[in-house]
């Protein structure tokens, strides 16, 4: 029986591994986060969860994020102590108390649109844990294409330094509009998870990959770990659709792996660009036939 996780801390510490500091503060204010913004400015509609549970419905508005991230080199260039955390407003906790689910955030590391490691929660069975997870076989470039390897490449026990799952309140929010996005009476979530920066670095082994690294996120729950079933951050449903990512506004705009928001280049500048290094092709074409 699911339970709230303050009462088995010290159980659930013989499940996995745990953070090597507790650099973030799972319980501290969305102040002092980065929330994540998607390029159709809409971070997720409500009620369009495709199981009916709501515990599982990623909720946001255009002045409450849907996702959130923070950033923490503990206070000097070692990235061996580097934190990372994500955060996601969800409709309910629906009873039992607790969060029952799986919930990921796929990275795209390289910027080619597919997703190259999922950072979740894995709450659907028996042993709940925080873990770093392969995509599947698959093209992950989207919905239809993207699966998830149920077995994590490295997990963490769920303990007070790495996870929280609470009601949004205005001491974690103080910049909320309201507690309840989708309206149903009852108070939205917070579900808030820590990982080890350094254990995303291997598991990726993209070489120079750093905490100023452009990435892009794909957020999802489901009811087991090995696909995105639920509910998608962005798009209205659509976990079942072939459309990219992109397409479907179910991938975030780009941010280091620190926080930083890395604007798009203007449209107006990769013309310039192209116009000009045809320019430059030109008067070379002419230089060499005179």
């Amino acid at each position: 029986m699911k339970r709230w996780h303050t009462s088995c801390l010290l159980a659930a510490s013989l499940l996995g591994a745990l953070p090597a500091q507790a650099v973030i503060d799972p319980g501290s204010s969305t102040t002092g986060w980065t929330s994540i913004a998607y390029p159709n400015l809409q971070p997720d509609y409500s009620d369009d969860q495709q199981t009916g549970i709501t515990e599982a419905d990623i909720v946001g508005d255009l002045f409450n994020a849907a996702l959130y991230m923070r950033f923490d080199d503990n206070g000097n260039a070692d990235p061996s102590d580097d934190q990372i955390a994500f955060r996601v407003r969800l409709g309910t906790d629906k009873s039992p108390l607790g969060f029952e689910h799986f919930f990921g955030v796929g990275l795209d590391a390289n910027l080619d649109g597919a997703l190259d490691l999922f950072l979740a929660v894995d709450n659907s069975g028996s042993n709940d844990r925080i873990g770093i997870f392969d995509p599947g076989s698959g093209a992950n470039t989207s919905p239809s294409t993207t699966s998830i390897v149920s077995t994590p490449l490295v997990s963490y026990a769920e303990v007070a330094a790495n996870y929280l799952f609470a009601p949004v309140t205005a001491a974690l929010d103080p910049i909320a509009t309201t507690f309840d996005l989708d309206a149903d009476g009852k108070t939205d979530q917070f579900l808030t998870f820590v990982i080890d920066f350094a254990d995303i670095v291997s598991q990726l082994g993209i070489s120079g990959f750093g905490p100023s690294s452009p990435v892009r996120f794909v957020a999802g729950s489901s009811t087991q770990p090995n696909a995105l079933n639920q509910d998608l951050g962005g798009p209205n449903g659509a976990t079942t659709s072939a459309l990219t990512w992109d397409q479907l506004g179910a991938i975030s705009s780009t941010y280091t792996m620190s926080g930083q928001f890395v604007p798009a280049p203007e449209p107006g500048s990769a013309v310039l660009l192209m116009a000009g290094l045809g320019v430059l092709g030109l008067v070379r074409r002419r230089r060499a036939s005179s």
